[in-house]
């Protein structure tokens, strides 16, 4: 073998390395691309998710502080918390209202969001009963639901919780529904309940169908378990009163249930845009019983029934 022969072999094998090792680096290159377009599409979804959800989260959570204003007599969402994962999560909020001040916390709920069908299964023993013989709803933490009765609507019995305020110690407060005989002016509520702590009035926002409803369940239902549940009545708090029921009237328009809009519009209709001439049917009050006790015998008032109760201290 000649000289020629031999540089030819040497230059076919630096040829060969010099081949391998550009594909080498092409290689790393190709990976290092990859990882780097893989990494920007990665925080790419992370962030457009993140995005979303949050913003699902937060229409959300809009949506039940709503709810809980129009369906919970004074209350409110004390705590909430989100788990966010794939363009869905659920989240987890504690429903309470104040009773003189102090918060109490009624139930802890949990709600689904998101662009992704969920399934949630929720399981409980239930937080119905019965005291005596009177149908008694409580929420999730034991307090007792209140009820109420519609003034226009004969029932057969009424629900008289003032007379057992004997039954509650003295260091309790106490939280009570009250049912008036008829309806009545804002204005003149101060004459109907004097010396007495008002946290909320009820006002007359019921659909025509509703309230046929209620008069034929008054009629055909035993008496005991007749009555207006308080998720189902609506009502404002009784501090800065005209520009609450304003803000319910808001609500009620704007709300995305058309059975609300229906009652906005059925309030449009009766003329009861104004807080002075909307009628008052009812009103929750709060006190220890001493304080509760100069309701007993009031003529305006056809029922009272028991809801929140706890220390005062």
């Amino acid at each position: 073998m000649d000289d020629l022969e031999l540089d030819e072999i040497f230059d076919d094998n630096k040829l060969n390395m010099a081949f391998k090792k550009g594909v080498k680096k092409s290689t790393r290159k190709t990976v290092l691309i990859s990882l780097v377009v893989v990494v920007v599409v990665l925080i790419v979804i992370f962030v457009s998710n993140a995005a979303i959800t949050i913003k699902l989260s937060n229409e959300k959570y809009d949506f039940n502080k709503a709810y809980i204003k129009l369906h919970v007599p004074n209350g409110y969402i004390s705590k909430s918390s989100d788990s966010i994962g794939f363009l869905a999560g659920r989240g987890e909020f504690s429903i309470a209202r104040d009773i003189a001040g102090k918060p109490v916390v009624l139930e802890h709920r949990a709600s689904l969001f998101g662009l992704i069908p969920q399934v949630f299964i929720s399981r409980g023993a239930g937080v119905g009963g019965s005291g005596g013989e009177w149908t008694v709803n409580y929420w999730e933490n034991g307090y007792r639901k209140m009820i109420f009765y519609i003034p226009e609507i004969s029932y057969k019995e009424y629900k008289n919780d003032l007379a057992k305020l004997d039954r509650i110690s003295g260091d309790k407060l106490i939280e009570l529904g009250l049912s008036f005989d008829k309806p009545y002016k804002v204005a003149d509520i101060s004459m109907i309940l004097p010396n007495v702590k008002i946290s909320w009035y009820w006002v007359d926002a019921f659909r025509k169908d509703d309230l046929a409803r209620y008069k034929k369940e008054a009629i055909e239902y035993d008496g005991k378990a007749t009555f207006i549940r308080e998720d189902e009545v609506l009502g404002v708090g009784v501090k800065d009163f005209n520009r609450n029921y304003l803000n319910l009237c808001e609500s009620l328009k704007s709300s995305k249930e058309v059975g609300h809009n229906e009652v906005y519009n059925e309030l449009v209709t009766k003329g009861y845009t104004d807080s002075s001439n909307v009628p008052i049917l009812g009103a929750i009050v709060y006190g220890t019983k001493d304080e509760l006790m100069s309701l007993t015998g009031n003529p305006h008032i056809i029922a009272s029934s028991f809801g929140v109760v706890v220390d005062k201290y």
